[in-house]
């Protein structure tokens, strides 16, 4: 999963609301990364500096955009051969108390959709 989690380059086949997405930068243990989000009336472009963490980690922290602040953290915890129990959080600002208020509500749902959307690529990749 944390493959799955760490794929940037592969959101837009899967994630319906990722226009697109560029790996910028990457080494062994940080990913510099770039997505375009389309949804409603949110249309944004981000970039953000991953600390990967290989199976166990990917902590994101924004370099540019919209968001006057937005880290997040997925944790991938070993259970079985066969099972990780995954969890992810995710805070962020906008910028502007106009933006903030019309699109948190948006982002929100994209991020609540996530894991959804993670699983079933899982089923699709990994039947």
């Amino acid at each position: 999963m944390f493959d799955l989690v760490n794929d940037v380059a592969s959101y837009p086949l899967f994630l319906k609301w990722c226009k697109s997405s560029k790996v910028l930068s990457e080494t062994q243990d940080s990913m510099t990364a770039e997505l375009e989000v389309a949804w409603k009336v949110l249309h944004k472009v981000f970039s953000t500096k991953n600390q990967l963490a290989a199976g166990e980690s990917i902590k994101l922290e924004l370099l540019e955009g919209p968001f006057k602040s937005m880290t997040g953290e997925w944790r991938f915890k070993h259970l079985r051969e066969d099972a990780c129990k995954i969890t992810m959080e995710v805070d962020f600002e906008f910028k502007s108390s106009v933006s903030n208020f019309v699109f948190s509500a948006i982002f929100s749902q994209i991020c609540g959709s996530l894991m959804d959307c993670f699983i079933k690529r899982a089923d699709e990749v990994y039947g």
